[in-house]
């Protein structure tokens, strides 16, 4: 009688010790996998924002409640999820954030996780502007499955920055041509993919 009473004494404190164990090593797990996630899925629901829409400092409240629904659905968590503005600074086109989520414990304490972050609406707008290739060939039989000489991103309405003079043993440089033959005009602003070639006296 003696030892069954010990074995089911050992096997309920066996069982308490294992409850304890997985109670706190689930409070941990849960603990350190918001914290480490959160930052992380907060830029990405930014940055999958930024080519969908067009904000502007002057309608955040649209972008917060887009930032708040695309964010719930990227967490796929039953928690709540808080967003609170921050600040937002009209001149430089500023809008920061806090995100907080609340969660339960496996032992059915509360717990919650914040993450902080600065959106620069003003460049939101910038990243959806059109860029176009420059492209500068050494010949103008190079323009046709040739290498170019120097490969340039502008955003439209920018000017192309003119590169450094090439050099060649067949004469001396003599100016960027299109493939038309005019010459390049530097001032003009890109509004499109342009080629020059390079020609020589």
């Amino acid at each position: 009688m003696k030892n069954i009473t010990t074995i089911i004494v050992s096997v309920l404190l066996g069982s308490l010790t294992l409850m304890i164990v997985m109670t706190l090593h689930g409070r941990m797990n849960r603990s350190m996998e918001i914290k480490s996630n959160l930052p992380s899925i907060v830029e990405a629901t930014v940055e999958n924002m930024v080519p969908d829409q067009k904000y502007d400092i002057n309608n955040y409240n649209e972008f917060i409640a887009d930032f708040a629904s695309n964010l719930s659905v990227n967490l796929d968590t039953d928690s709540n999820i808080i967003v609170k503005v921050l600040n937002a600074d009209k001149e430089k086109g500023l809008l920061s954030v806090k995100v907080i989520e609340e969660y339960t414990h496996p032992n059915g304490n509360r717990g919650t996780v914040e993450c902080e972050r600065t959106v620069i609406l003003n460049k939101v707008n910038e990243a959806n502007q059109e860029t176009y290739t420059v492209k500068f060939f050494l010949k103008k039989d190079d323009i046709v499955g040739g290498r170019p000489y120097k490969v340039c991103k502008v955003c439209g309405g920018d000017n192309v920055s003119i590169p450094v003079e090439p050099t060649s043993t067949d004469g001396t440089f003599a100016g960027w041509l299109d493939p038309n033959d005019y010459a390049a005009d530097f001032t003009v602003p890109v509004t499109g993919d342009i080629t020059y070639y390079a020609a020589w006296n």
